[in-house]
């Protein structure tokens, strides 16, 4: 039988096509890299500020809830706050000849005493009443960084990183919802981490006799802190900052770092 050899291809190297490796020169990997920095350095400190940002919020929320809380349990416990025995009304207090602060003796009693009833019910880490010794609170700036003298009543460190303090009653003899009893700070990053800033991490709350409430709510008769006249980076307010904090409770943004024309009845957020 005769074997066909049928379609029989002997290849060489002879026959071997070749053709030219693709690849980036060392130039364009080092124009691609160029690229991929520069959109790097503009996007990822906008993402760090808003993780930052909304951090922030989730913890002023989680604080004003559980003090709030905090607040109810005391009061099933002592009755309404105007019977809880504060010795009276209290002020901003005076200057002495020499421009020495000199505190309200009814503040100074006042704030120990509301903190002695609602203390039991947290995890407190340390706590000092003013007149104690190394009882000052760090350095604190207002929203547009100017310093301010808190001439703080009570500091409470608590277990889980956040700080409280002040303690101020104004008007022992408050009646309703709509009244304000005293105020305090709760300091969410502690005293000790930066940037001890009202509207950045100190945000103030007011207590009035049915529940805490955020400082700065309208309706709210015995504060005069507003948005946005007390939450602007350009206000000259002695109280700059403290109305942010009912702007973060009921809006959930922190806005107000970014812009300048927010307003209740007009943008709620930048982009608007």
């Amino acid at each position: 039988m005769k074997k066909t050899v049928k379609n029989l291809i002997t290849w060489s190297p002879c026959h071997l096509i070749t053709s030219p490796k693709s690849a980036f020169t060392l130039a364009e990997v080092l124009i691609t890299l160029a690229i991929i920095g520069v959109v790097a350095a503009m996007t990822i400190p906008t993402l760090i500020s808003n993780y930052k940002e909304k951090a922030t919020i989730t913890k002023v929320l989680k604080a004003y809830s559980n003090i709030n809380n905090v607040y109810q349990m005391a009061k099933a416990e002592h009755g309404n706050i105007n019977q809880w025995g504060f010795p009276g009304n209290s002020s901003t207090g005076s200057y002495d000849e020499e421009g020495n602060y000199i505190i309200n003796p009814n503040t100074a009693a006042n704030a120990p005493l509301f903190w002695s009833k609602m203390t039991p019910y947290m995890k407190v880490i340390s706590q000092c009443n003013r007149g104690d010794q190394n009882c000052k609170y760090p350095k604190v700036t207002r929203l547009n960084e100017t310093y301010i003298d808190l001439n703080t009543l009570s500091i409470i460190e608590l277990a889980d990183g956040t700080t409280m303090f002040g303690g101020w009653m104004n008007n022992i003899n408050c009646n309703g919802s709509t009244q304000v009893c005293g105020d305090f700070a709760i300091d969410i990053n502690g005293s000790k981490t930066s940037p001890n800033t009202i509207g950045k991490d100190i945000f103030y709350f007011n207590v009035t006799q049915n529940a805490i409430i955020p400082m700065g709510k309208d309706g709210i008769k015995g504060s005069s802190r507003r948005f946005p006249a007390d939450c602007n980076l350009t206000s000259t307010s002695d109280y700059n900052g403290y109305a942010c904090t009912v702007w973060i409770i009921e809006n959930k943004n922190m806005d107000y770092l970014h812009c300048n024309d927010l307003s209740w009845n007009g943008k709620r957020k930048c982009s608007d």
